[in-house]
């Protein structure tokens, strides 16, 4: 098992965390693929978090950490505008990041990712 500081991988951290946030997510954003951009989406307890891509103009990488901050599940390449991307497990937090970021940063199920709260 490895840890990831995110802090450092990248430039910038974005939390979601209120419901509003939480619901927009990337909608109608810039594309983040040339940034070094994360977006923490931080729930209010463990549950399942399934995303969608809906308004979503440009394809991300997804990691899904459990309340240990262990990643549980991730997908690459989540193309824009799908409607419904699941995950195994019950998550805490799950992480947008800039397509091809899981592979950079050799992201794997069990790895610790570390960030502030």
């Amino acid at each position: 098992m490895s840890s990831h500081d995110l802090s450092k991988m990248f430039d910038k951290l974005t939390y979601q965390r209120n419901f509003f946030e939480l619901s927009r997510g990337l909608m109608f954003r810039k594309d983040i693929t040339g940034s070094n951009e994360a977006y923490i989406f931080v729930l209010n307890r463990e549950r399942k978090a399934a995303i969608t891509m809906l308004f979503v103009f440009f394809s991300i990488d997804v990691i899904w950490l459990d309340s240990k901050f262990e990643v549980i599940d991730s997908k690459e390449n989540v193309k824009s505008f799908s409607f419904h991307t699941g995950h195994k497990g019950k998550a805490k937090y799950f992480i947008e990041m800039p397509l091809g970021a899981i592979k950079k940063h050799k992201i794997k199920i069990g790895d610790k990712i570390i960030f502030p709260v």
